[in-house]
């Protein structure tokens, strides 16, 4: 068990955890002061002046010289603008002291003293804090700390005693209680009043704050350690804790004599605090690409890669939607209280390297998360949509349009928490949680193959897609109970997973798929949706191998056949042709010697006349059961010899080895038919000048290509006998035949032939 600090086990689940809980309630105890204390509708950003504070008025826009806002709650008059120097509260300078002026009831009207294009004094009413601007202004970041925190109590619960678990918590309880402080805001009317708002505000700002980055440098530093977590790993994790918070009480004491009064310090502790956020990005940066650099471990590289480029997806993201646009153009393409969005690839990447790479086996975690994560995001824009919408376009009330839009969110709650689970799902498990779509998937699939020799392929593709797994295949058995791979998608990527096929309890072959990473094996959802897919599977691959063994047993049948019609040619040719010659001569030769009007001379030109009847029969025989050019000049030679013949107006050119390696008969009949053919039809049809004809032995058979430079297909005409040929001669012995006309005109035919016929390969013949 690796341990975050060289403490107990129960010690270093407590600790982490109390942090996380203090960083949390403190987020919320300031969050409600904020609230319900009474506000003057101003907010303070992080960066004070030492004679007052530039304030921000959510829900109206910067200042425009002429177009005076009336701040939330003001009486009358000219109230506060987005923009404003605010210098004094109700005649009380901000410069001389904080918390001096008593802290007034709603309704109570103050006159500031701010400073525009000149100084001058409104008045604003107080009022009770509206939490609606403040939510418009915040609703990104809100979203982004809520999907880390929830990822980070996940992880937390499940495998607590995992070292990057920790600070990860850490982290996103003090990002999270810092952001709802942020968000909850800070009115210049606290700080004329002073009071536990005040504190309670720096405290989560400052300490809160910093405690989280300090969070972010352990979480580095554990990440990027070797398993199990070394000793000065767990040292520098201190460090690193200590880190952030001590820079900061270092600075704020520096900073107290530099200041001329507390505002002064309050906004040098704060530009203080952003050089420090900032060192410990970039500290947290090159740290990890350091520990990218100098780690080993493949895995550890790869689940580095997948935090380094959600932080870089981020940072690109806020850089091209808001940064770089307000920087050069002056205006944002994007709402402001939407950068917080921006930083959800980084979440986002720390999901995919943990379900991806199963760094604290979360992956049903992780997936609850990012369900949860995109559900949240999408109900609270679409809550601020709705609600703008109903204010502006139908003028009702904000409590009205609030509290309609909140029961339309309700209700869409589970509706859109099943469509957002279901594509979680889809997209990082395929369709293992929705059997019936994978088995559709693939009887559609199934349907649209053409060619039985396209079934397997498809198959294996479709399941490897259906689970979203790198790889499958099928291995299908033969007889003897030996397995031969028939057809594979993809490369394993871990430990492959054997399913047995079977048709009507027979075992005919294995799908073999592959996990989806060597640390990802798959689970029993999918082993159960692979059993079901096999039942489907095994009756398509029975009908792949009957018709394989049908088409294997015709190619031996052509094959027998070719090699008889070859015995039987040289039997005639060889044996009874001569025979018959020689009866003939014969006759011949004992007529010569008989006298003409001897009773035996008519015999004997009977006899001869039939032996030479019988001859003809012979040598018609002869040329009807093979092309004897076959046999007397070798398959390329024969169709030389043919094309020399059919040569006129389109030259013809026959390339190919003269003497070829041992063709069984079928092949040689087969590969000579089809070139001749398609050199008949190229002379006869294609008006090409030009023709070329080649045999080329390849692993496993021959190839015979035919081109010519004619005019090509006609897609209307259908097709005729000699195309049917040329196809049915290259099934037979258990070929492919193709035809078509490339864009720079022409035809182009094309037949593979294999030797494997289980034919004769008769080795006498030297020319073939």
């Amino acid at each position: 068990m690796w341990r975050l600090w060289p403490a107990s086990s129960g010690r270093s689940r407590r600790i982490p955890a109390g942090v996380a809980i203090v960083l949390v309630v403190l987020g919320v105890v300031a969050t409600a002061a904020g609230l319900d204390t009474p506000s003057d509708g101003s907010v303070v950003p992080l960066g004070w002046h030492a004679d007052g504070v530039v304030v921000d008025v959510p829900g109206t826009p910067a200042d425009v010289p002429g177009t005076p806002m009336i701040a939330p709650g003001a009486s009358g008059g000219v109230g506060l603008r987005t923009g404003d120097l605010v210098t004094g509260v109700a005649g009380h300078r901000l410069a001389d002291g904080l918390g001096v002026v008593p802290r007034p009831r709603p309704g109570t009207t103050l006159v500031y003293d701010v400073v525009r294009e000149r100084p001058a004094t409104v008045a604003v009413r107080v009022g009770r804090p509206d939490p609606y601007p403040l939510l418009v202004a915040g609703w990104g970041d809100l979203v982004f700390v809520l999907a880390l925190a929830g990822l980070a109590v996940a992880l937390y619960l499940r495998r607590p005693e995992e070292p990057a678990t920790a600070p990860l918590l850490v982290l996103a309880a003090g990002l999270l209680g810092s952001t709802l402080t942020v968000t909850a805001g800070l009115p210049v009317l606290a700080l004329a009043t002073g009071g536990a708002q005040v504190w309670l505000f720096h405290l989560n700002t400052i300490v809160a704050y910093s405690i989280s980055w300090g969070g972010l440098l352990a979480f580095t530093v554990a990440f990027t350690a070797p398993r199990p977590l070394p000793a000065r790993s767990r040292r520098g994790m201190a460090v690193a804790y200590a880190a952030p918070p001590a820079a900061m009480a270092l600075w704020s004491a520096l900073a107290a004599p530099l200041a001329p009064n507390a505002l002064g310090w309050l906004g040098l502790v704060h530009g203080g605090q952003t050089a420090v956020v900032a060192a410990t990005l970039v500290t947290s940066t090159v740290w990890g690409f350091a520990g990218y650099r100098r780690s080993p471990d493949p895995l550890t590289r790869a689940r580095m890669r997948w935090l380094m480029a959600g932080g870089a997806a981020a940072t690109l993201l806020s850089l091209a939607g808001w940064h770089l646009p307000e920087l050069l153009a002056g205006a944002r393409p994007l709402p402001a209280g939407a950068l917080g969005l921006s930083a959800l690839p980084f979440v986002a990447g720390i999901g995919v390297a943990l379900r991806r790479h199963r760094l604290f086996d979360i992956e049903r975690l992780a997936n609850r998360s990012l369900v949860y994560a995109s559900v949240v995001a999408i109900l609270v824009a679409g809550y601020a949509a709705v609600v703008a919408l109903l204010v502006s376009g139908l003028g009702l009330s904000q409590p009205v349009a609030a509290a309609l839009t909140a029961a339309g969110a309700a209700l869409a709650l589970a509706p859109l928490r099943a469509l957002a689970q279901g594509t979680v799902n889809r997209v990082m498990y395929g369709d293992r949680h929705d059997p019936s779509a994978a088995l559709t998937r693939l009887g559609t699939r199934l349907q649209a193959v053409l060619l039985p020799a396209d079934v397997l392929p498809a198959i294996v593709e479709t399941v490897a897609r259906s689970l979203r797994v790198p790889h499958a295949a099928i291995d299908l058995v033969d007889g003897s109970g030996t397995a031969h791979l028939a057809t594979q998608y993809g490369v394993p990527a871990g430990e492959v997973h054997v399913e047995p096929l079977r048709y009507h309890g027979t075992l005919i072959g294995h799908l073999r798929v592959s996990a989806r990473g060597s640390d990802d094996p798959l689970d029993p959802v999918d082993l159960g949706l692979i059993a079901s897919l096999a039942q489907q599977v095994g009756t398509a691959v029975q009908a792949v191998r009957l018709h394989d063994d049908l088409v294997r047993s015709r190619a031996e049948v052509v094959a027998s056949r070719e090699d008889e019609r070859r015995r039987l040619r040289r039997d005639l040719h060889d044996g009874l042709g001569p025979t018959l010659a020689a009866i003939r001569i014969k006759a011949g030769l004992a007529a010569r010697d008989v006298p003409p009007g001897s009773p035996a001379r008519p015999l004997l030109d009977e006899i001869s006349a039939e032996a030479a009847a019988s001859l003809t029969d012979v040598r018609r025989l002869v040329e009807a059961l093979r092309p004897p050019a076959l046999d007397e000049l070798g398959v390329v030679g024969a169709i030389r010899a043919r094309a020399a013949a059919l040569s006129g107006a389109m030259s013809i050119e026959v390339v190919g080895a003269e003497r070829l390696p041992a063709l069984p008969a079928a092949v040689e009949t087969a590969a000579y038919r089809i070139a001749v053919e398609a050199i008949t039809n190229a002379a006869r049809h294609s008006e090409a000048t030009h023709c070329t004809a080649t045999l080329t032995p390849s692993d496993g058979g021959v190839e015979v290509t035919v081109r010519d430079n004619g005019r090509g297909l006609d897609p209307d005409r259908t097709a005729g006998v000699g195309i049917r040929s040329m196809r049915e001669r290259a099934a037979e012995v258990g070929g492919v035949w193709s035809m078509r006309s490339p864009p720079g005109g022409g035809t182009h035919i094309r037949a593979f032939l294999p030797t494997s016929l289980g034919g004769d390969h008769d080795q006498a013949d030297p020319r073939r």
